[in-house]
């Protein structure tokens, strides 16, 4: 069997796979073909071996509400130094909280619906987020 990694570029092949021209295909010799191990299996051992690689992940130790960071390397010696570029900038999404998650989702529906606007859904689901908050707090205090 022809081994090839996993890469984005693959796994994006794959989602477009219309099973005719496989010898074109960036994900030639990965997906199933003749007997070879089911792609479930392979997405499954690929998912376990990248979990298992260890990681210096750079949020291990940032604050909850952090959505960028630069890395600094040093020498060992104390000479440090950074760059920032924007490849050595790291960003995420802050996770959306449940009521956030429960506003947009009306939000949106509320938005086709009515064919609202993007700043109509916005401030319609800021406020229904905080209605639920206030009613999640409401619920604790009387705990």
């Amino acid at each position: 069997m022809i081994y090839k990694e996993l890469t984005n570029e693959v796994l994006e092949a794959m989602t477009k796979c219309d099973e005719n021209l496989c010898g074109n295909c960036l994900a030639e010799c990965v997906c199933c073909l003749d007997g070879d191990i089911p792609i479930a299996q392979k997405l499954a051992t690929a998912l376990l071996e990248e979990r298992a690689r260890t990681k210096d992940d750079v949020w291990k130790n940032a604050p909850y509400w952090a959505k960028g960071a630069c890395v600094i390397w040093d020498d060992g010696e104390g000479q440090k130094f950074t760059r920032l570029y924007n490849s050595e900038r790291y960003t995420r999404e802050l996770p959306k909280s449940r009521a956030r998650q429960i506003a947009e989702k009306e939000g949106r529906g509320l938005a086709e619906k009515y064919g609202w606007n993007a700043s109509a859904k916005e401030i319609v689901t800021n406020v229904m987020e905080s209605a639920l908050n206030k009613y999640a707090d409401e619920l604790e205090r009387k705990k």
